[in-house]
């Protein structure tokens, strides 16, 4: 009898509002023989990004659009289980763009599948801090922020996913940094874990006090995560001449209104350098920062974060909760088990 697979996709673009869970459903399909060059992959887990909200509108975005009723794509590691590809044999684990899918193909066509390094302890690490999300944070601070001992730094989202590595590379070349988060108990995890010298709730209505408070001479460096009006709160107030890391926008790529716009008054007033993050550009170097995490993780300087959902079917629940700001850490969602 010819196996199924589970998927998970949605039936229609969604341009602009708030994503649902009730805009998912799971899909069944039959598998067929592999072509050259593909292997079949069993997910053990899944990465839930922010940047995948982008690929549901239907327009141009950095990633290829979701395709209504097609198995939707994310990062995700899992192991080998048929190949037709040298490089990918039966039992490899990997890590790549896969199919939200019980049983996952991966065609070789403009993506890439890596070797999952054997001596990583916890296999989502390689959807977290020695993945996409570990070299946002590395070069976000080493090479776009260019963060320097004594100066603070300041990290919206902090207790999220990139921001939370972030803020822990910048204590470990001897910035001072200060995180905003949404919850008393993020913001304590921040202090008491991650060690940051202080956390903000960006969302009080004095903010704007509270931060001059927090850093009276301003940040010599922000690393935004968030966009929208905190970031034009901050930079009003960073100091001369500062550097803005502009790692992502999650306050507007869920917005049910008009697309917050950005005042750049500050940044001239301010002589402030405004620069787009792309770990992509700094892809030759990345076995170096990879063993670089990897030292301070093994050694205890760095601790990452995550939460955790189980099952296939919970994916829209992840997706949903992380616009929610219900994680701490990378969210991931693990599959497998006899679910």
């Amino acid at each position: 009898m010819p196996e199924t697979s589970r998927f998970v996709t949605f039936d229609s673009v969604l341009p602009r509002g708030r994503v649902s869970e009730e805009m998912f459903r799971l899909g069944s399909r039959t598998l067929g023989p592999l072509g050259n060059g593909q292997v079949r992959v069993k997910p053990a887990a899944f990465s839930v990004d922010p940047i995948q909200r982008t690929l549901f509108t239907g327009a141009e975005a950095m990633l290829p659009q979701y395709i209504p009723g097609a198995p939707i794509v994310g990062d995700a590691v899992g192991v080998v289980v048929e190949s037709r590809n040298v490089a990918f044999p039966t039992g490899t684990t990997v890590t790549g763009r896969l199919e939200w899918a019980d049983t996952a193909v991966w065609a070789g066509q403009n993506q890439e599948l890596t070797v999952v390094d054997p001596d990583i302890a916890e296999l989502s690490h390689a959807l977290g801090v020695y993945g996409i999300v570990g070299l946002t944070a590395f070069y976000g601070i080493t090479e776009v922020g260019q963060v320097r001992e004594g100066e603070t730094v300041l990290i919206s989202a902090a207790a999220g996913a990139v921001g939370s590595i972030a803020g822990q590379i910048a204590k470990l070349r001897g910035a001072t940094v200060i995180g905003l988060a949404s919850t008393q108990t993020k913001r304590d995890t921040l202090t008491s874990k991650l060690g940051f010298d202080g956390a903000l709730d960006y969302r009080a209505v004095d903010f704007a006090e509270q931060l001059q408070a927090a850093m009276p001479s301003g940040p010599d460096v922000y690393f935004d995560n968030v966009g929208g009006p905190v970031s034009q709160v901050v930079m009003r107030q960073m100091r001369r001449p500062g550097r803005i890391v502009d790692c992502g926008q999650i306050s507007t790529y869920d917005d049910t209104e008009t697309a917050w716009k950005v005042d750049i008054t500050p940044i001239h007033l301010n002589g402030l350098r405004f620069e787009g993050l792309s770990p992509a550009l700094f892809m030759q170097d990345w076995p170096r920062a990879r063993q670089q995490l990897k030292t301070w993780v093994e050694a205890g300087q760095i601790v990452p974060q995550e939460t955790r959902l189980h099952g296939l079917a919970s994916l829209p629940a992840a997706l949903v909760a992380l616009f929610k700001g219900e994680n701490v850490g990378k969210m991931i969602v693990t599959v497998g088990d006899g679910e």
